[in-house]
């Protein structure tokens, strides 16, 4: 994990992490969304020899063109959402730990937390179900196994 609390411009990884989601995936994106931090005329330049579509405000002033290559509004929403549900909702925003292994603890921890809500709801709900009916009969199986010799002991007499 890469964290530092240093001051940073972060603009001039762009093609860095572009080269990172190709080794992953092994293509490159079609579409990078980006605020104006990594719209540089350098990352701008590298992205179109590429062939990837940079969807960012465009650099000087709007052309009629230019209104329909533009950002809506909706379209960054998932991603700055992800942050905000990190901030607000899980704690991100709170983090005031005084190590630094300890903050990269927190932060890890609350990434790990957004993965693993995402993925229980991309699971589809008859495995859910099926799963709960697994897990009740394995309970009542436990159950019956717990209650049978009790049932077949002899009452005490005092």
């Amino acid at each position: 994990m890469l964290i530092s609390w240093d001051a940073f411009n972060e603009g001039s990884h762009l093609m860095e992490y572009v080269e990172k989601y190709k080794e992953r995936f092994g293509v490159y994106p079609a579409r990078v969304l980006a605020d104006q931090l990594y719209c540089s005329r350098a990352n701008r330049k590298s992205l179109k020899e590429k062939g990837i579509m940079l969807a960012a405000k465009p650099l000087g002033r709007p052309s009629s063109k230019a209104v329909g290559k533009h950002v809506r509004p909706g379209e960054r929403n998932p991603i700055e959402g992800k942050f905000g549900q990190a901030k607000n909702g899980y704690g991100m925003s709170r983090i005031r730990a005084r190590l630094k292994k300890t903050s990269q603890s927190w932060i890890a921890s609350i990434i790990l937390v957004l993965k693993l809500v995402k993925l229980a709801g991309e699971q589809p709900l008859c495995l859910t179900f099926s799963a709960m009916q697994q897990l009740r009969n394995a309970w009542i199986s436990a159950i019956e196994l717990t209650l049978r010799p009790l049932a077949t002991t002899k009452p005490v007499q005092l």
